[in-house]
């Protein structure tokens, strides 16, 4: 069985590890910075691959390479049998399976991070690690199987069903305006009046991420001449501002709890009533099976992201 795979030289795990060290890396370079030997050694076992199947698994584009249909194809199934051999590595040797978790960096530090060790027990007592991606580059993540499971938006899923996705809840949006900001005796209901949010410092996201372009568009059509003072890498940054009464933000409803609400005013966003996404969490239905993990865990993690007890 098997016999034409090791009739000839140039099959080797660690030929297959370094393919997708440049693979996930994107190039050479960036698989071994600043080891030339390692980079040449790279070098020499893609090509080495590439003869053992006879086929091109990279072709150059400008300075970095890209893998084609076949190398594509390769790293998939390099990925799987590599994380299969780990696994049993690990379950003959009494240790945890190890699993990766990814979501965009406000709902990492704010849903996924505080419910991690629930989220091990839900999985056996598994070891877990997290990933900061937006949900386009996640979803392609959990194809490829660097990712098991994520916390993306659903409609980020090019064919979400019940075998690949399950809600977790749907964001909206929200005013917050520090109350030592705006006269005394203003009151939540007094927030619809645009007028106040011309007088206060505001802090937003500097991304230009679809929510930041989202925000800036609807204060525009509010008639809202919106100039920021603060323009920060992350929702997270613009919540700590928020939070030490130094201006007001338009935050999501994953950054709401911890607020103080006998310091800091919050209302509703009407401007984006409509915009609220609903995230998901997102796996790969045939790495999972691969991998063991039973319905009954997903669900059991899907219920924790989401708050239910």
């Amino acid at each position: 069985m098997f016999e034409t795979l090791f009739s000839k030289g140039g099959l080797s795990l660690d030929r297959l590890r370094s393919f997708l060290e440049m693979a996930e890396a994107g190039s050479i370079a960036k698989a071994a910075p600043g080891d030339v030997v390692r980079q040449s050694q790279i070098s020499r076992q893609i090509r080495e691959l590439e003869e053992f199947f006879g086929a091109e698994l990279t072709q150059r584009r400008g300075k970095t390479l890209v893998l084609t249909a076949a190398g594509r194809r390769l790293a998939d199934l390099s990925r799987g049998q590599l994380q299969g051999l780990d696994d049993f590595r690990r379950e003959e040797q009494g240790q945890p399976k190890a699993f990766v978790f990814g979501s965009g960096a406000s709902t990492l530090e704010s849903l996924v991070a505080p419910r991690l060790p629930a989220l091990a027990e839900a999985l056996g007592g598994a070891q877990l690690q997290t990933e900061s991606h937006r949900s386009s580059a996640l979803v392609e993540a959990v194809r490829e199987g660097r990712v098991d499971f994520a916390v993306v938006r659903r409609d980020a899923i090019a064919d979400p069903s019940k075998k690949n996705c399950l809600p977790l809840l749907k964001l909206s949006f929200h005013l917050c305006i520090p109350r030592r900001l705006l006269p005394k005796a203003t009151e939540a209901s007094d927030l619809a009046d645009t007028g106040l949010w011309s007088k206060v410092p505001f802090a937003a996201g500097r991304d230009g991420g679809q929510l930041d372009r989202t925000i800036r568009e609807a204060m525009e059509k509010a008639g809202v001449d919106f100039r920021p003072r603060f323009e920060c890498g992350s929702m997270l940054q613009v919540r700590q501002l928020v939070m030490q009464e130094s201006c007001a933000a338009i935050l999501p409803n994953l950054a709401l709890p911890g607020l103080d609400e006998r310091k800091i005013l919050v209302a509703p966003f009407a401007a984006l009533a409509g915009y609220g996404r609903e995230l998901a969490l997102h796996w790969n239905p045939r790495q999972v099976e691969v991998r063991g993990v039973l319905p009954e865990s997903i669900r059991k993690v899907a219920a924790i992201l989401a708050g239910e007890k």
